[in-house]
């Protein structure tokens, strides 16, 4: 069931949901109101169900749990030691850009997963990236907990490049560049970045040494294997 409505364009309603699962409405309809006292989902005022947040929840802990952070880690470290600045993984979740790994120079790993460090989605450029390739779903969640959104010209742009950079719109005199990182479908699970000092920050290198990372992780995610070096 929850299966079925998280593929959906758009709510669905009673009669869909039994076509698509070979079921009598009656089975269908007694299984929403359980999942609707659960909180997985909700109907609304014409009488068809959507997901809640919950799912998008749970989901992000699946991806902690299914051992994302240690699966790029050590495309991070080398990345830190090649560009000496911080270097971040982050996620959608709960409106904004969530860490869930981070690395910098000379230190271990800093970011303690029961206390997440948070981005701005709007104003960093790890949730420009986010943003750019969330889901029709995900933006319209976004938007119902009053998210505030940069116009879709800006995401396309982000989309066209294949990386966002944001200087001094979260943090002042702070760079940062970040890219998406894909899973085996395709869809995008996080964003990799990379921040420090505008004063210091190598901008094109940066963006450089970050789109081989993250071809390197996307690599590892997608399951394929390697192509040999000609």
């Amino acid at each position: 069931m929850l299966e079925v409505v998280a593929e959906a364009p758009r709510s669905v309603r009673v009669a869909e949901l039994a076509r698509n699962l070979g079921l009598s409405r009656a089975a269908v309809h007694q299984q929403l109101v359980t999942l609707v006292a659960a909180g997985w989902m909700e109907q609304l005022d014409d009488g068809s169900y959507r997901l809640t947040l919950r799912p998008a929840r749970i989901g992000q802990s699946a991806l902690r749990q299914a051992g994302l952070g240690e699966r790029v880690l050590p495309v991070m470290e080398r990345l830190v030691d090649e560009i000496r600045e911080a270097v971040s993984l982050a996620i959608l979740e709960r409106g904004t850009a969530t860490i869930i790994q981070r690395l910098e120079p000379g230190r271990p790993l800093q970011v303690d997963l029961r206390a997440e460090a948070q981005m701005p989605i709007s104003r960093s450029a790890s949730g420009q990236v986010l943003l750019a390739y969330a889901t029709e779903r995900q933006l319209a969640e976004l938007r119902e907990l009053g998210a505030d959104l940069p116009p879709e010209e800006e995401l396309a742009g982000v989309r066209e490049r294949g990386y966002a950079t944001s200087e001094g719109r979260w943090l002042e005199g702070v760079l940062g560049i970040a890219a998406p990182v894909f899973d085996v479908h395709a869809q995008c699970v996080g964003a990799l970045s990379i921040a420090g000092p505008s004063s210091r920050f190598d901008r094109d290198k940066g963006i450089h040494a970050l789109q081989d990372a993250v071809a390197e992780i996307n690599q590892v995610l997608s399951g394929r294997p390697k192509e040999a070096s000609s």
